[in-house]
């Protein structure tokens, strides 16, 4: 904090509210988990800006930052990741070069840490090429959405936080909602569903407008003006979900890894933690002159032998418990805390993508009430300074265009990717009488929920669906405060 570190408010009212359609109930402190009792020294702050200033340390350091710049494709010598080739700029919508073009750099390591967030287009090319995840359970995902808002009056300046479960979400689904204060009269907030919930019409954002509809949070933000929007999955598996940690050359680190304890809130503190000892690691290689599979594995001890591990086996199966709905999952997590984590074989897991069901096995969900705060998708996608060329090449392809009038719709009564997507990308049309769904990849936040929960299989692996998601190289969301 000396040295500028953008922290924003100290946390000193830290609560669980359960909320119901039009009231709320405070949990007890005693009868909230010792590890989320969060008051203290710590601090809520600002990823977004948080980062940037990391990065203006780790240049005055001596490292190199490139800005606004993709990997978009590892490079081998032989067997071993020898770096990452980033993407050519200024081509136009069919790949070709304009007058601004530059080509992509090869920029070559003995080691690569590979640190993407979730569902990393090259983390998910190397786990893929060396199998890394043969022996663990699919990774399964919640997906949040996110906004920064500034109210009209002071806040509380009491550091506060809080956490909800219940309302608008039906038992069906996992997940909860988050508000945070922060400096200058402004509230960051957001709701996080897990993706397995199955009913092709639930829409993410469309929860979270009625969720800030509620009293209880309506009283926070209540004349306050939107500043900032995202949206990201987030890796939930747990301990049965973390692949092996290393490969020829490279290391996987953070979400890229499903490094996320869901029960304790925690997922930064595990990336900046993995990333320490992936450079530890990486330095010690160096050293030696060797950066085999076998030299790196140490990685994998290391990380596995640290006390965070612990706290991700403890809760290893807190996730999977709420796979039989809310309550029991509620009662199951509790029972399982007490028993030392609960059963310690790995559970049966399916893909996100493989628990959608008919749209007719679900009831209606209500549609949020009109309110100056409750944003359009499209209206939240400008906030979030998203920014695509609209003749770039599309980052975004859908492989088999016939699949959703002859697979998804059928099968689900509604393309459930024009509920899901969190930005609208994907739009139902009609092209010469039969359904076609339009991709408006500009509006794109890079949340990566298309790729992790697509329906229509091409049957050539389990982790391919008809989305075809890359990362671009260039253009993305240019987030604020958040």
């Amino acid at each position: 904090k000396d040295r500028g570190c953008p922290l924003e408010m100290r946390v000193g009212d830290n609560r669980f509210v359960l909320l119901t359609r039009g009231s709320s109930l405070t949990i007890p402190n005693f009868l909230v988990p010792r590890q989320n009792r969060h008051v203290g020294d710590y601090w809520t702050a600002s990823l977004g800006r948080l980062v940037k200033w990391l990065a203006e340390q780790a240049e005055e350091a001596g490292v190199y930052c490139f800005a606004d710049t993709c990997g978009v494709e590892l490079l081998f010598d032989g067997d071993r990741v020898a770096g990452v080739r980033t993407g050519d700029k200024g081509l136009d919508r069919d790949g070709r070069p304009k007058g601004n073009f530059q080509p992509g750099m090869d920029l070559r390591a003995k080691v690569t840490i590979l640190c993407e967030g979730p569902r990393g287009t090259l983390a998910e090319d190397l786990i893929a090429r060396y199998r890394l995840t043969a022996d663990c359970n699919p990774q399964v995902y919640a997906l949040g959405v996110k906004e920064t808002i500034r109210v009209p009056q002071d806040t509380p300046k009491r550091g506060t936080v809080v956490h909800t479960l219940g309302y608008p979400l039906p038992g069906y689904a996992f997940g909860g909602g988050f508000l945070y204060e922060m400096a200058d009269n402004h509230y960051t907030l957001g709701l996080v569903v897990g993706l397995d919930h199955g009913n092709p019409l639930l829409d993410v954002h469309q929860e979270f407008n009625r969720w800030k509809a509620h009293p209880y949070i309506k009283g926070f933000i209540e004349g306050g003006e939107i500043v900032s929007y995202g949206a990201k999955v987030i890796p939930e598996g747990g301990y049965f979900s973390v692949p092996r940690l290393y490969a020829p050359g490279a290391l996987l680190t953070g979400d890229s890894a499903g490094f996320v304890n869901v029960s304790q809130l925690k997922g930064i503190h595990y990336a900046m933690k993995t990333g320490m000892m992936a450079a530890e690691t990486a330095f010690d290689a160096l050293l030696s002159g060797d950066a085999s599979a076998e030299a790196l594995s140490v990685f994998q001890d290391k990380v596995m032998g640290h006390p965070m591990m612990k706290g991700i086996w403890d809760d290893r199966n807190f996730r999977h418990a709420f796979r039989h709905g809310l309550l029991p999952g509620l009662a199951l997590s509790r029972a399982y805390a007490f028993l030392g984590g609960g059963p310690k074989k790995r559970p049966p897991v399916v893909p996100d993508w493989r628990t959608w069901k008919p749209a007719s096995s679900f009831k209606p969900r209500p549609a949020p009430p009109k309110d100056p705060l409750l944003l359009d998708k499209l209206t939240d996608v400008d906030r979030s300074r998203t920014e695509h060329r609209e003749d770039q090449p599309s980052h975004i392809h859908v492989v088999d265009p016939d699949a959703c009038g002859e697979r998804c719709i059928p099968a689900h009564g509604s393309p459930p990717c024009t509920h899901f997507c969190p930005a609208q990308v994907y739009e139902l049309e009609e092209r010469d009488g039969r359904p076609y769904i339009k991709v408006n990849f500009s509006n794109c936040v890079h949340c990566k929920t298309c790729v992790i929960v697509d329906p229509c299989s091409t049957g050539a692996r389990d982790n391919i669906q008809n989305i075809n998601w890359r990362a671009p190289a260039e253009g993305g969301p240019r987030y604020q405060i958040l």
